[in-house]
């Protein structure tokens, strides 16, 4: 009943796409595309690096990655301007991962509603939409860019 109740009022907070482009072209083609949208890739997290070293047992085939990606006038903008708590949301992570064959691209999608319950005293609608924009535009392009040079 929990998940019913938060799929009708939050739909998915997640963003799922997958394409059937190569693991490494997607990562080299979401960096471009990140220059290209006025973003730029803070760092990197190779998870199968970090468990690696852990000694974690992983599978070879394992690949995940959560890229950090930042657009520096906005985000100080934003902190500065409307609130430091601001950068609870920064910056914002673009997760690329191989599974089952297929290269997925996954981000979190709030809806600008959502952000705005959690600042109530901001006007952050505007910019949670432009932000949820630019994701989606990101993602969407990345996979057509990697599918199209695959």
């Amino acid at each position: 009943m929990k998940k019913i109740i938060s799929k009708w009022l939050m739909g998915d907070i997640v963003d799922k796409n997958s394409t059937n482009a190569p693991y490494e072209k997607v990562i080299e083609t979401l960096t471009e595309v990140v220059k290209e949208n006025k973003f730029a890739v803070v760092t990197t997290h190779d998870m199968k690096e970090t468990y690696t070293k852990k000694k974690l047992n992983i599978a070879n085939d394992f690949e995940y990655r959560i890229v950090q990606i930042c657009n520096a006038p906005k985000s100080h903008k934003a902190i500065t301007k409307m609130s430091f708590d601001m950068g609870v949301m920064m910056p914002k992570s673009i997760i690329v991962s191989r599974e089952n064959g297929k290269t997925i691209l996954r981000y979190m999608k709030m809806k600008p509603w959502m952000v705005s319950m959690m600042f109530p005293e901001l006007d952050i609608i505007p910019m949670s939409k432009m932000v949820t924009e630019t994701m989606y535009k990101i993602v969407k392009e990345t996979i057509e860019k990697s599918e199209r040079n695959n």
